[in-house]
């Protein structure tokens, strides 16, 4: 692993170059986002277009263990969990986590990375190798939508990669219209449920693991077939904790609007921030689009 440069400066430096030529979405109030339209779904511009392409190439790994997830619903912080409960307790390498994910990463780069790989992705399951169902452990997780919107919406303005300098107001009825970057959370959530019904995947939500982290710390243990002691998984809690992550927002601040790469990654991590966000008009009208999903 040493010859692997997991540092700010490598992978961090290629991703925030745009990957050919956007396509320009207006938000509610007309500020520019600009987006890569693939097969319907919308990347961010710094994903390749040839994404599902390359995609179909992908060289899965029997002991891989792949987690899906729309962004912004903790996927970050289960990966840093199930790294440890894989790798003898230890943090993986700062950066690591990009180097996993399919979706920033080449072949090259992500078949460097010694099993097993935690694999790690926001994309739909149709663009996923078929052999991932029948040969690997897959984690499907879930955040409340309120929650994922208002921080996917954070994430969105304060990372500059991104391209969008919009407001709460203009994003949001986009967010529901599944018009911006990463899509539409409906859609992530119905599909990956659908396919649950014929496959073997553990299924978690955020606000699940934030009240009861221990018991499900033990659970994805169960299901990735390994075991610790008890007191190894209140340290695995202690080392995974919001503000203990935070430290690696440091390599975020380069791609941050004003430096603030708190404002990129690992922002606050809890449960009903949505409440001090969302109008009386804005919650009404989240509520009026789940139910049409």
């Amino acid at each position: 692993m040493a010859e692997i440069n997991y540092a700010v400066g490598g992978i961090f430096d290629d991703i925030a170059v745009t990957k050919g030529t956007p396509t320009i979405i207006k938000d509610d109030l007309g500020e520019p986002f600009p987006v890569h339209k693939v097969d319907g779904y919308n990347y961010p511009q710094f994903i390749r277009p040839t994404i599902h392409d390359y995609m179909k190439d992908f060289e899965v790994r029997a002991d891989d263990i792949w987690f899906f997830s729309y962004p912004r619903s903790g996927q970050h912080w289960i990966w840093n969990i199930v790294y440890r409960l894989t790798h003898d307790l230890q943090e993986a390498p700062k950066g690591m986590e990009e180097f996993c994910m399919p979706d920033l990463e080449t072949q090259n780069v992500i078949g460097s990375v010694p099993s097993p790989r935690i694999i790690r992705t926001h994309q739909l399951p149709s663009s996923i190798p078929k052999t991932v169902w029948d040969k690997c452990k897959v984690i499907n997780l879930v955040r409340h939508p309120k929650d994922a919107a208002y921080s996917s919406y954070k994430h969105h303005l304060a990372s500059i990669i991104y391209g969008y300098n919009g407001t709460w107001e203009g994003y949001l009825p986009n967010w529901l219209k599944g018009e911006v970057a990463w899509n539409d959370w409906f859609k992530h959530v119905q599909e990956y449920k659908k396919l649950a019904e014929n496959v073997d995947m553990l299924f978690l939500t955020y606000e699940e693991t934030k009240n009861d982290t221990l018991g499900t710390i033990k659970k994805i243990a169960d299901y990735i077939g390994v075991s610790w002691s008890e007191e190894d998984y209140k340290k695995i809690i202690d080392e995974t904790k919001i503000d203990v992550m935070q430290s690696r927002n440091k390599e975020y601040d380069a791609y941050a609007r004003d430096g603030r790469g708190a404002d990129v990654m690992y922002r606050k991590g809890v449960v009903g921030a949505w409440k001090e966000h969302f109008t009386v008009a804005q919650n009404e009208l989240l509520i009026k689009s789940t139910r049409k999903e």
